[in-house]
């Protein structure tokens, strides 16, 4: 069994390349069907975020189908492809948040989590991967928890709010419009608000008690964002949508186009065709958003890379007793019967009728398995396979008649 990833990110490839890998939930688990069904693979999980998109494959034979899907994508020369050891620390490092432009994003545990959970959901992920995906979202919250490891904004949404700031100065009294009323674009609402904009949120449907409407923010409906973009300086749009929610004619028909406008989505929501409107003093887009220096302190990044190593040889661990199973059950079983070949229980049960003598040897069988068991699985990890096997041959030296007749 091994695991495989083949996957493109905001290093290898700008939005241009990356918007045609961008997938919605009901894609993603798509495609981790279709994949699921290819030759070698046992489990398949789709990571596809704003900024990566990453196929973690496990099986006997899982770089050829990666391979087949980056040539199918028509996009070989742009997919890293890593296996084994070297793809487990990947997704470790992913979910840490140390391969995101945003170094330490925050948003990046509850993606990792959200593309197992769409995986399980449509029974594509197995043991393996599940345990993995599980113990990498437990890396990226110890290191969010633990760790801290740059001063500077640790969502993309704060990250352009900082730019905005950068490029305007001062937010304060800017109205503001955004469209998207998701996770992305409530917490970006949230931070113009707190910055003292007077912040619009779009709606496309309100259910009271479900809908969350950011604190001190206004809304209109989705329909009549153009008419509130005239009155604004910010107009900011992160959407799902599969089409452009704000296009360059909607605004040049516009009496007054905000100055600052910024598209936190993928597939992009605002024709990059905009950016060239002299109107636009300030565009904002995925790519605009990391990629910066950032100073993080070494001891910080030691802690990080620790708590990776700490998770992988948990994963480590998994992986060894899963293969040793076998080995284990077979111990157990010659545990039993060397418990009911080594002693006469007839003799035992002292003269007691043959129901008694069969009850006898069976609870000895069980509580010799149940000993073994319990036993072998606490010391597993310490002693290593090559222990087990010389356990499995002292056994059958001793009782050579079990070599024949076991049960495992």
């Amino acid at each position: 069994m091994s695991i495989c990833m083949a996957g493109i990110d905001w290093k290898s490839a700008n939005m241009d390349k990356r918007e045609a890998f961008s997938f919605t939930g009901s894609q993603v688990a798509r495609l981790c069907r279709e994949i699921r069904q290819m030759d070698g693979v046992d489990g398949c999980v789709l990571l596809a975020t704003c900024n990566r998109t990453e196929l973690y494959l496990s099986g006997k034979d899982t770089l050829a189908p990666a391979r087949s899907l980056c040539r199918a994508a028509g996009a070989e020369d742009l997919f890293t492809v890593r296996h084994g050891d070297d793809a487990v620390r990947h997704l470790m490092r992913v979910a840490c948040g140390l391969c995101s432009q945003i170094l330490g994003e925050d948003q990046i545990v509850s993606q990792v989590k959200r593309a197992y959970q769409i995986a399980h959901e449509a029974d594509c992920a197995d043991a393996e991967l599940s345990q993995l995906f599980r113990l990498a979202a437990t890396a990226g919250k110890r290191s969010r928890t633990q760790v801290r490891l740059s001063a500077a904004p640790l969502s993309v949404a704060g990250q352009a709010v900082a730019l905005m700031e950068q490029a305007a100065g001062d937010l304060r009294g800017k109205r503001a419009l955004v469209i998207g009323n998701g996770e992305m674009g409530r917490l970006a609402s949230s931070l113009l608000f707190a910055r003292g904009c007077d912040v619009t949120v779009t709606l496309r449907s309100y259910h009271h008690g479900q809908t969350i409407v950011p604190a001190g923010c206004h809304t209109i409906a989705y329909g009549d964002r153009m008419q509130r973009a005239a009155d604004c300086d910010i107009l900011l749009s992160a959407t799902t949508s599969p089409h452009y929610t704000v296009a360059r004619d909607d605004l040049e028909q516009l009496p007054h186009v905000p100055s600052i406008i910024c598209d936190l989505s993928m597939p992009r929501d605002i024709e990059p065709d905009v950016r060239e409107m002299d109107e636009v003093s300030v565009f904002l887009d995925m790519d605009s958003m990391g990629g910066r220096d950032v100073h993080v302190n070494a001891d910080d990044r030691r802690q990080v890379e620790q708590i990776i190593d700490e998770e992988m040889a948990e994963f480590a661990r998994w992986r060894s007793y899963r293969e040793a199973l076998p080995l284990i059950d077979e111990l157990c079983g010659l545990a039993a019967e060397r418990v009911a070949t080594g002693y006469d229980f007839a003799v035992l049960s002292d003269g007691e009728d043959g129901k008694t003598t069969e009850k006898m040897e069976n609870a000895a069988r069980l509580a010799a398995q149940k000993t073994a068991r319990l036993l072998l699985s606490g010391l597993q990890g310490e002693l290593g396979d090559g222990a087990l096997e010389a356990c499995r041959e002292a056994i059958l030296r001793k009782a050579p008649q079990l070599r024949d007749g076991r049960t495992g």
